[in-house]
């Protein structure tokens, strides 16, 4: 028999893959498009879609059809003025520069740096020296916005004030905010993208300590100081599920604490969740008056669809996938301040004694509740949820949320690209939120996107990224117009190939190929880059644009599995990790 520490590691290792895989799709509910009640149509939509849009709407209970993937019409359009069209990155998925000019380390520099590991993430695309060459490719994508985030250690590298202010970080975010107005960007700036001072990991244990709120709090100000007078939309984290779960919980990714799936990861969540009220409250005290910016949050989305809309218990199971999932931190800031009913309930239980789920004080309550100027959004995929009291199969769930009792996952094969292609999940996930939420805030689609696997040379032609951006821009726009849904940024992950985290740069997102073979680690724009070009220059799909009809064209066959898996050597990935 394998020794007890062979057994964990190999068991750690099929948790690391399955929860890899699946994180993708926990990028993105039950009822199509939120219409309760009829909606003005505009005057541009075209009659096949108007006549789908009224059959919804006149429908008592407007379901999706089991079981199936629905082909919605095309709708041609455009988003309103000062929409922002841009893309995202994060700081160590793009910078490099990883102990240059006085920047510290990491949790994410001190596990690549471990025995066994490539640390590809010291160079990484290099934008630390190459940040005007990204701007100007954003610009040549006709974007009007780029979203990217702040090293916390190459402000402060110890996490603290105490420890110093590095300036040399400071210069190079002034560099680029300043690079970014004079292409007339607007910078969407994330504050934590995950890489957290290791100082503050090693000294405190990183975020299981409520001291991290204060010094959470005292970077999120030094942001604001610094750069406040020019970057308006600031989002506090970045997917907290997404570096909670596997990092506290699971401990397959930095900073790899391991057996905190009953309790660990949601102290971790409670803590995170005050340092976002708490940075935004700062905000709003002393900073919004003069700056007149907007604080939010990124969350990561993954929409739970009933198996069978029309059993009650699949329908209950969906909801209470979302509550876990989304609910966890979308609840207790755009709901009532408290964390959702079923995750107390299945938890805690009846019993107050000792909650592995930690207790919101009234006064916390109070003080968590619509600490947010808008919400983001990362909508990927789906899955579909049916109610099930089964240990087997092992699923997403029963290996990230065993709390979640009840419930199975599963994917539908009528959904193209290994049930990946879903993008009525935007639509969906916008109604849910604007219907279970009572802090009505606007939204950004803060990302979304497709890979495809390393290859050499590289299919620069990525059919499989132009219909995505076709189908999942059209359901924006269809949330917009047809739901009314207040959608005001699109932002595609990612501008060029970075490094995936765990993953590296074997598999790619970007709209530009990056060459991480070449010193000058060169970007060379794919086919999708003068499509997403094309639509942001003309906010959509306007009636007679080429790339309009382009897309009419495409709607069929990007409906099916053919331009995703079309060729097995170039052909797209089917990455499902976390950004």
């Amino acid at each position: 028999m394998p020794e007890p520490r062979v057994l964990l590691f190999v068991g750690s290792l099929l948790i690391t893959a399955a929860v890899f895989q699946l994180l993708m799709a926990a990028k993105t509910h039950s009822r199509i498009g939120g219409v309760l009640g009829h909606t003005a149509l505009p005057e541009d939509i075209s009659i096949d879609t108007r006549e789908y849009s009224q059959h919804i709407q006149d429908s008592p209970n407007p379901v999706r059809q089991n079981s199936s993937y629905p082909k919605e019409p095309f709708i041609s359009g455009t988003v309103p003025s000062g929409f922002l069209w841009g893309t995202s990155t994060a700081a160590y998925q793009v910078e490099g520069g990883w102990n240059t000019s006085g920047k510290g380390e990491s949790i994410w520099d001190h596990w690549a740096h471990q025995p066994g590991r490539t640390p590809l993430g010291d160079t990484a695309c290099d934008s630390y020296h190459k940040y005007a060459t990204d701007v100007q490719l954003g610009a040549n994508l006709a974007m009007t916005a780029y979203r990217f985030s702040i090293s916390w250690p190459r402000l402060l590298p110890d996490g603290t004030l105490a420890g110093g202010v590095n300036q040399a970080g400071v210069d190079y975010y002034n560099k680029l905010i300043d690079e970014l107005i004079a292409h007339k960007m607007v910078p969407f700036v994330t504050m934590y993208h995950w890489d957290l001072p290791q100082a503050l990991q090693t000294k405190y244990g990183g975020w299981t300590n409520a001291s991290m709120v204060d010094y959470f709090n005292d970077y999120a100000t030094l942001c604001f100081q610094k750069f406040g007078d020019r970057v308006k939309r600031w989002a506090t984290f970045n997917e907290p599920w997404s570096f909670i779960v596997p990092g506290y919980g699971l401990g397959v990714s930095p900073p790899q604490m391991l057996f905190g799936m009953k309790r660990r990861q949601y102290e971790v969540a409670h803590v995170v969740i005050k340092a976002h009220a708490r940075a935004w409250h700062t905000y709003n005290d002393s900073f919004r008056a003069q700056q007149g910016g907007e604080v939010g949050i990124v969350l990561g989305a993954l929409w739970g669809q009933p198996r069978n809309t029309s059993d009650p218990r699949d329908v209950q199971a969906a909801d209470n996938f979302e509550q876990f999932f989304l609910g966890w931190f979308a609840n207790p800031i755009y709901g009532n301040g408290d964390y959702p009913d079923a995750m107390k309930q299945m938890i805690n239980g009846d019993s107050a004694a000792d909650p592995r789920l930690p207790v919101f004080t009234e006064a916390e309550k109070a003080y968590v509740r619509g600490a947010a100027d808008f919400v983001g959004l990362n909508q990927y995929s789906a899955v579909l949820i049916y109610a099930s009291d089964h240990t087997f199969p092992l699923d997403f769930i029963s290996l990230v949320m065993p709390d979640l009792k009840g419930v199975k996952d599963t994917s539908d094969p009528t959904w193209p690209h290994a049930s990946y292609v879903v993008p009525w999940n935007i639509r969906e996930q916008l109604r849910y939120f604007s219907e279970k939420y009572s802090h009505k805030v606007p939204f950004y689609i803060t990302e979304t996107g497709i890979s495809e696997k390393e290859q050499f040379p590289p299919n620069m032609n990525d059919t499989w990224r132009q219909c995505f951006y076709m189908l999942y821009v059209d359901e924006a726009i269809r949330a917009i117009k047809l739901d009314g849904r207040d959608v005001r940024g699109f932002f595609a992950w990612t501008l060029m190939d970075n490094i995936e985290w765990g993953s590296g740069h074997s598999v790619r997102l970007g709209l530009h190929y990056t060459n991480f073979s070449d010193p000058n680690l060169t970007r060379t724009p794919k086919a999708s880059a003068k499509l997403y070009r094309d639509i942001a220059t003309s906010g959509g799909f306007p009636e007679g644009a080429p790339h309009t009809k382009h897309t009419q064209d495409w709607w069929d066959w990007c409906h099916t599995n053919a331009p995703y898996n079309n060729n097995t050597e170039t052909g797209a990935g089917h990455y499902r990790g976390p950004h």
